[in-house]
């Protein structure tokens, strides 16, 4: 990318990025062309790529883009005399040309699923349902299944997660949800991402352009099922982060695995409305000794200050992306579960 290339070109490519970032696709057509035309032919070739290798490949995938800026730029640092305002202009396109390629890869990618409908408008959704007593309700009834699978979870809590199983109680969800396609998914990968995800508190993410999942070490047995369906979701075209709670706790709770089915009820009580204090007699010592291990965790783990950067740029990267709640979009996954009514097999019902 140097000072051989013409400027059409590179201000061509930054036009293109900027049309991909800005474009808003209707809901109708990113519905039938994209999350459910060519998204999933690209799920499918980025899936049998990436799978065989033991690591994330989305880590070469980022760390490429940020060599080639690195590298411009110091070329330009090192050009000596012939370092000028015209050719730092230059390698300024030029970085830019290396962003806009990316824009339009993450929008092609996976990008557009924030554009989809809201999972809602394909589902049987009541309004009504979404009251503060059917909250309380279901906080109450979430911390009664806690309390009852706590023993037989913990007792189960050394054997390894059954991805298989789980994948096969979450893909009925997705389809019922509005796919009309099969996504190909598998274990989280490691990733040099690792220890920023345990310093912000992340527990886990989809890489949008070589849709990776990975999901923090640091996690505990009674998270993983949870996260793993979650991440799963995006995967699966669902870019909200209420709906890949929901699908994720919806997974869970239709498990007949206590540790899957305890995975699901706790996340979900953690993202209910909560009373100011609880009695000691409310839950199982057991269950107590999980809420102490998760603060226990992140108080050693998470810094605070990063953690608050990290989760304010993802703030504004939603809501750039059609999520006008930002990061409160992960509590709306009340609204979901109390409004949307399921059926004897423990599925949403569709319209």
């Amino acid at each position: 990318m140097g000072g051989s290339f013409r400027l059409a070109p590179r201000l061509a490519a930054i036009a293109l990025g900027a049309c991909a970032l800005l474009w808003q696709p209707s809901a109708a057509w990113i519905e039938a062309a994209y999350s459910n035309g060519a998204y999933p032919v690209w799920e499918h070739a980025a899936f049998a790529v990436t799978d065989p290798f033991p690591w994330s490949l989305g880590d070469v995938a980022v760390a490429a883009g940020i060599v080639a800026i690195v590298w411009r730029l110091t070329a330009w640092l090192r050009s000596g005399r012939r370092r000028s305002l015209w050719t730092g202009a230059v390698a300024m396109l030029d970085v830019l040309v290396v962003l806009a390629i990316y824009a339009v890869w993450f929008e092609l990618s996976w990008g557009w699923n924030y554009a989809r409908a809201p999972i809602e408008t394909r589902l049987q959704f009541d309004a009504a349902r979404v009251t503060p007593a059917n909250a309380d309700r279901l906080r109450a009834q979430a911390m009664a299944q806690m309390n009852a699978l706590a023993a037989i979870a913990h007792a189960r809590a050394s054997q390894p997660l059954d991805l298989d199983a789980l994948s096969a109680l979450w893909l009925p969800v997705v389809q019922r949800g509005g796919d009309r396609w099969t996504p190909a998914v598998g274990p989280a990968k490691p990733t040099l991402f690792d220890p920023f995800m345990a310093a912000t508190g992340t527990s886990g993410f989809v890489n949008p352009l070589t849709l990776t999942v990975q999901t923090a070490s640091d996690l505990f047995w009674f998270e993983r099922p949870f996260d793993m369906a979650h991440e799963w979701s995006h995967v699966a075209a669902y870019a909200r982060e209420d709906e890949a709670n929901y699908i994720a706790i919806v997974t869970c709770r239709r498990s007949t695995d206590p540790v899957v089915r305890y995975s699901g009820w706790f996340e979900l009580f953690l993202y209910l409305p909560q009373k100011r204090r609880y009695r000691r007699s409310e839950f199982s010592p057991l269950v107590w000794r999980d809420f102490a291990a998760m603060r226990e965790r992140d108080a050693r783990r998470i810094n605070v200050l990063l953690a608050r950067w990290s989760w304010h740029t993802y703030n504004v990267y939603l809501k750039s992306n059609r999520i006008a709640s930002g990061v409160q979009n992960y509590n709306e996954v009340t609204r979901l579960v109390l409004g949307i009514p399921l059926d004897a097999a423990g599925l949403p019902r569709a319209k």
